[in-house]
């Protein structure tokens, strides 16, 4: 499953960008609920620590991802508030 999730956020995430969204898109962009429900599990099996080696490579790559996207969101906003 690994490689399909990463896949599926690098995937998702470069048809987002290549839609070339405005800024409202980009604030209110979410992950899609597998990819969610995927971070989600992965976080909660690492507060168990039963994570393998590679559900922790698979689990930071998904963070990055999620918070590059949290800050696009904030800078939208950002953008979008000041053009008010």
């Amino acid at each position: 499953m690994t490689l399909n999730v990463q896949q599926s956020i690098f995937t998702e995430l470069a048809e987002f960008i290549v839609s070339q969204p405005g800024l409202e898109a980009i604030a209110a962009y979410r992950m899609p609920a597998t990819l969610d429900q995927r971070i989600h599990d992965l976080l909660e099996k690492n507060r168990e620590s039963h994570l393998t080696p590679d559900e922790q490579a698979e689990m930071d790559k998904l963070l990055a991802m999620s918070h590059l996207m949290t800050l696009a969101k904030a800078k939208a906003r950002l953008k979008l508030a000041d053009e008010t």
